[in-house]
């Protein structure tokens, strides 16, 4: 016979048993056993049965079944929480079930606890040897004369056995046996113990003992306790402390001190006079121990384990990445048992530095109680580390109890954004991946598009009411390079781009760097039902909107695609857990979980750093400018969704990527980003930008990371070719702006913005450099220095002259025109959504 016992291999503490003067230590022999095994079976029925008379009891039957119960107890790894670690082996989080505990060795429980424990529940316990005869006999003579069973007289190590059988029940049936008030129970419990005292030293037992019993409020074991009543570690614990929590463990619910303080501090003192009477304490520190207060400092603990760290979002996606990984277990319902109760110790990607500034900078720039959220994620390029992961908001239940949609309750969000492939639009942020396509299909940075304010495609569909894309700003019509265009954030000229380059290919660009969304995969791959983006909304070869950011991915899809680029082409997919490990034997054994592929070049490291060289000029005089600068070079893409719904940038350094997104959980369509924090409406380059400014600059900082160099950046200028100007005199200002620019023309209008152009300059049949700025003069306006307008000289008429309305007028009597014909003229109309501005 052997008894099974798998103890933690964190238990410790001393194998010698303290022992009291006088008392000889000797080598308990098997006869003596027997006849102690033989003795309980009959004393333990006299105890548990005082009222039946006995019958059908004798010293041979009780014997006989006694010796006939099984001895062998396995005493398996205890139900303890997983923690879950950062990158520099810091706690972030403990994920509790439905017990919280802290397995601790003896050797940490202060010499206090220890007394007050033994002294109130088992004073006889390193005399006794598991069963305390002495005992029962004491408590079955009480139990007969007081005429109900008064007394237990269940040692420390029956009490042990018994959590032990709670803890290994895996049915009610089970469960229901190893609480029952029987004698087949305490029977078992006295075999059960006999022989864990023959096998395991004193100390062992008894540090099990207090790291399994329960002591009210969710609390297992004595660490757990300490910090759950007192916020100390176990070692720290007083002499009143130690004794309200030893004499809990007898009934936790009826000595509760938060709900029951007077209980409690009762039941303290009968603890402190036990501990007296043996010895362990002065008169002195009895009256002391006595007249102190219960003085509670309880730790703050959630039903959400999350909700308790100081990463709470970072916490949340590894503890549903896990729950949902088929490698960690078969099932969710026994992933959950093994996260929650398996002690297993999770370590991270997560960097303190990174989550501190991207959380400060998050909450201060955009704070806790707005409407609008805003995520933040950070990668590390070249390996696909998640460094830190954010949002603005607390994390928790929303005060009113409504979810997104409709809650009130601006403060709080269980909502993990930026991982939220569904939430939001990257807007302008996603024409980096057809600027890489065109780079990868051999197009020139210098590849010119006449790009009007509002440009009618004849290969997509047309955006509705105007029946055209738009820019942001109509004065962006003109003639743009890839590079200008970019810096500018042109959605007229990536919408030629992308009838050239074509949607698809930009599509599986997107994929390749990193993008996982359902949003960026074929319409017709989502259409199989065996595919995991069944019934969601891919891309079609005709979705011209889709170059210019309406279908909604991720922010750490984001910062995962832009960091590919930052990495010369490398991809790296999202890393958060490094490894998983469990303690078992007093090793720590490896966990299996479903882990990330290896790092892929993805795209020719030429390309890549050809697209760094032109988000480069986004910071550094384009839609970043403004508020991108961070004391180093940097390269980056700003986006701004249809009418103002969301908001974001992506940018990079060498070293990290870091993406923003902004927008109201509550709907972006229904509550755009009008007049957030100041801003009429705000862009990309606006409140992300700064946050992510913000973010970098500390982190950087905060690491002391080097300046690492970028490709030199680049500023290739459009090729423009000369063209003729049309004629407009004679035409109503809006719709002669309207017709120029559709031709590619830039304008500016002197004088009525609605009025008659009475002279435009350069003049009508001038060959001027495509994307010229024609001036328009109407009733009121200077023509006061307009020949500089005119760079070939081509231009002869009222130079040198200052006007008068009168003398304008008369000018142009006799000249003849070619108005547009009614407002609007030419195919592209007034100005419609601008999804994707910069």
């Amino acid at each position: 016979m052997g008894i099974r016992v798998t103890p933690r291999a964190t238990t410790g503490g001393s194998s010698e048993r303290p022992v009291r003067a006088g008392r000889r230590v000797t080598v308990r022999r098997l006869s003596g056993t027997l006849f102690a095994s033989a003795a309980a079976g009959l004393v333990i029925a006299l105890l548990a049965a005082p009222f039946v008379g006995l019958v059908g009891i004798s010293a041979k039957s009780g014997a006989d079944e006694f010796l006939a119960l099984p001895e062998n107890l396995t005493v398996g790894p205890l139900v303890e929480p997983s923690t879950i670690l950062d990158s520099r082996g810091n706690v972030i989080a403990t994920l509790v079930g439905d017990q919280y505990r802290e397995v601790v060795p003896l050797s940490r429980v202060p010499q206090v606890m220890r007394n007050a424990i033994i002294d109130i529940e088992d004073a006889r316990f390193y005399q006794h040897s598991g069963v305390d005869y002495k005992g029962m006999i004491r408590a079955y003579v009480a139990n007969r004369s007081n005429g109900s069973v008064t007394q237990g007289a269940s040692t420390i190590t029956q009490q042990y056995v018994k959590n032990v059988l709670l803890q290994e029940a895996t049915t009610p049936a089970e469960r229901e046996a190893a609480t029952a008030q029987t004698v087949d129970r305490k029977l078992r419990e006295a075999r059960y113990a006999l022989y864990l005292d023959q096998h395991l030293p004193k100390d062992k037992i008894l540090e099990g003992y207090l790291n399994i019993a329960y002591f009210g409020a969710g609390a297992y074991g004595i660490q757990a306790a300490a910090k759950r009543y007192f916020n100390v570690d176990v070692s720290q614990l007083t002499l009143p402390q130690a004794a309200m929590l030893a004499g809990l463990v007898k009934n936790p619910t009826a000595y509760d001190p938060i709900q029951h303080p007077q209980a409690a501090q009762d039941r303290r003192g009968l603890v402190l006079d036990a501990m007296r009477t043996h010895g362990h304490i002065s008169a002195t520190d009895l009256v002391a121990a006595k007249a102190a207060p219960l003085a509670l400092n309880l730790r703050p603990h959630s039903a959400d384990s999350c909700a308790d760290s100081a990463t709470p979002y970072f916490c949340a996606q590894v503890r549903e990445m896990l729950l949902a990984d088929r490698s960690f277990a078969p099932t969710r319902e026994a992933a959950s048992k093994l996260l929650f109760a398996g002690g297993l110790t999770i370590h991270t990607t997560l960097d303190p530095v990174a989550q501190a500034a991207a959380d400060s900078s998050a909450r201060t720039i955009v704070p806790p109680g707005n409407r609008v959220a805003a995520g933040v994620a950070m990668v590390q390029p070249g390996t696909g580390a998640v460094l830190a992961l954010t949002e603005n908001r607390d994390y928790g239940d929303t005060t009113d109890g409504q979810g997104p949609a409709t809650t009130t309750d601006f403060v709080h969000t269980k909502q993990v954004y930026p991982t939220k492939e569904t939430s939001f639009s990257p807007g302008s942020t996603f024409k980096m991946f057809a600027l890489v396509s065109a780079l990868e299909q051999g197009l020139p940075l210098s590849t010119t598009f006449m790009s009007p304010a509002c440009y009618h495609s004849d290969r997509f569909p047309n955006p509705k009411p105007n029946d055209c894309y738009a820019n942001a700003d109509p004065n962006e019509a003109g003639p743009y390079s890839l590079t200008t265009a970019t810096w500018h954030s042109v959605n007229t000229y990536y919408v030629q781009l992308a009838e050239k380059v074509g949607v698809l290919k930009i599509a599986e660009m997107a994929r390749r760097l990193g993008v996982s969304s359902c949003r960026v995969q074929e319409q017709s791959q989502n259409l199989h039902t065996n595919s995991p983006c069944h019934g969601v909304d891919g891309v079609g070869s005709v979705d011209g909107s889709f170059v210019i950011g309406s279908n909604e991915i991720s922010t750490l899809d984001l910062a995962t695609a832009y960091a590919t680029i930052a990495a010369h082409g490398e991809r790296c997919d999202p890393v958060f857990i490094t490894s998983i490990t469990q303690q078992v034997g007093g090793a720590d054994r490896p966990v299996k979980y479903a882990k990330p592929a290896a790092c892929e070049q993805v795209l020719n490291p030429q390309v890549a750093d050809a697209v760094t060289s032109v988000l480069e000029g986004v910071i550094s005089q384009g839609t970043a400018a403004g508020n991108g600068q961070i004391g180093r070079p940097a390269a980056g893409k700003t986006g701004t969704a249809e009418d103002f719904t969301t908001a974001s940038f992506v940018g990079y350094v060498p070293q990290l990527a870091t993406a923003v997104t902004l927008a109201d959980p509550r709907g972006p369509q229904t509550y755009p980003l009008r007049n957030v924090l100041g801003y009429a409406h705000v862009y990309g380059g606006d409140l992300p930008t700064k946050i992510w400014a913000s973010t970098m600059r500390k982190t950087l900082d905060g690491l002391s990371l080097p300046v690492v160099p970028l490709p030199p950046p680049d500023s290739t200028q459009p090729v423009l070719p000369n063209v003729v100007v049309p004629n407009v005199v004679g035409a109503l200002a809006p719709a002669a702006v309207a017709f120029l620019q559709s031709q590619g023309f830039s304008t500016q209008v002197r004088g009525n913005p609605n009025g008659v152009v009475l002279i435009q300059y350069p003049s009508a049949g001038s060959q001027v450099p495509a994307g010229q700025t024609i001036a328009l003069v109407t009733p009121g306006g200077s023509i006061a220095g307009l020949a500089a307008l005119d760079p070939g000289g081509t231009q002869t008429q009222t130079q040198d002259q200052t006007q008068t309305q009168d003398q304008t007028q008369t000018q142009t009597q006799d000249q003849t025109q070619s108005p547009p014909a009614g407002t609007g003229t030419g195919r592209r109309g007034g100005r419609p959504p601008t999804a994707g501005s910069g």
